[in-house]
């Protein structure tokens, strides 16, 4: 209960490091294991594995230094974590093609019971990385970054489930192979698109860009944005499902500052009825869902330019903040 108490009372972007800490050391240990087996077994690819585990704890190691040091500049930070991630999906999608090239095929002889323990542990490793994705959002770039890192490393926990339950498929281990090795370059692949949305990142989304300040240059064409009380609500982007976003602002001295916030999405607004509905018919909806959350993840991509183009067609002029180091 102590430790329980502990981890309850400090704030949820210390708890992020502390896990973060936790989950670089056992990477290491991971890491040094799979080393020492590629020496044993005479197994280069189990160090081509291991490969992969150091640019996943150098890459949340540099989220880790970015949240705690100021030595290096954010965009020296955010290159390398983009470099380190991007490293760690080619090696992956290279570790994972051997299945189609190779004929050695490394079994692992699970027991049944073994497998749906796995199976159990990756998907709840999973839900709880995706829920940090979803959480984190009005973080940091660098909390972020560390909540992809863990969704990649819940990824290739998928990959071994995979392994350990087609293994009792009734089919042929060439085809077990295959399934495998293209689920792993999916994986790998999936790590290098994430790779690149690090490196683009700050210049696309609104994390450490909600603030915003412009100056009137044509008082006429402003005029229109603001009622009475000089008070700005502009819709950017229109949903009947996702969250929504707005630019709420206010009107002083010619200066309006103001910030881009989400509204609540249908879920969030739904009565405890629905939302039962909606969890009980999650396994149905949920490929439907995710394909227009990518669609409606692209029509609003880079919301703060958007922003940026309505106010200047209004008479407004872009007040430059420093939003990150």
């Amino acid at each position: 209960m102590g430790l329980i108490d502990f981890f309850s009372k400090i704030n949820y972007e210390k708890r992020i490091k502390v896990f973060s800490l936790i989950s670089l050391v056992a990477n290491l240990f991971i890491c040094i294991a799979k080393f020492i087996g590629s020496f044993i077994f005479h197994n280069y690819f189990l160090a081509v594995a291991g490969l992969f585990n150091v640019f996943i704890i150098l890459s949340k190691g540099e989220c880790l230094l970015g949240l705690t040091s100021d030595r290096r500049s954010f965009k020296f930070r955010n290159l390398f974590i983009f470099i380190f991630v991007l490293t760690a999906g080619i090696i992956y999608t290279f570790y994972s093609s051997r299945l189609l090239i190779y004929e050695n095929y490394l079994t692992y002889n699970f027991t049944f019971g073994l497998a749906l323990l796995i199976a159990l542990v990756s998907f709840i490793e999973l839900g709880v990385a995706i829920y940090g994705l979803i959480r984190v959002k009005r973080y940091g770039h660098f909390y972020r970054d560390i909540k992809i890192i863990n969704f990649i490393t819940a990824l290739t926990a998928l990959v071994l489930t995979e392994a350990a339950i087609t293994q009792f498929a009734n089919t042929s281990v060439h085809n077990i192979k295959l399934n495998n090795g293209v689920f792993g370059m999916i994986v790998g692949i999936t790590t290098i698109v994430l790779a690149v949305y690090i490196f683009f990142a700050p210049t696309i989304s609104i994390i450490d860009r909600e603030h915003n300040r412009y100056i009137i240059v044509d008082s006429e064409k402003a005029k229109v944005y603001f009622n009475e009380t000089n008070i700005l609500e502009l819709p950017l982007s229109f949903s009947a499902i996702f969250k929504r976003y707005t630019f709420e602002a206010y009107l002083k001295e010619n200066i309006v500052d103001g910030h881009i916030v989400l509204t609540k999405s249908f879920f969030e607004k739904s009565k405890i009825s629905i939302k039962i509905i909606i969890i009980v018919f999650s396994p149905i909806i949920c490929i439907p869902y995710f394909v227009l959350r990518l669609i409606y993840f692209f029509r609003t991509i880079n919301i703060p330019k958007k922003l940026d183009k309505l106010m200047e067609d209004h008479g407004f002029s872009k007040i430059e903040i420093k939003h990150y180091k």
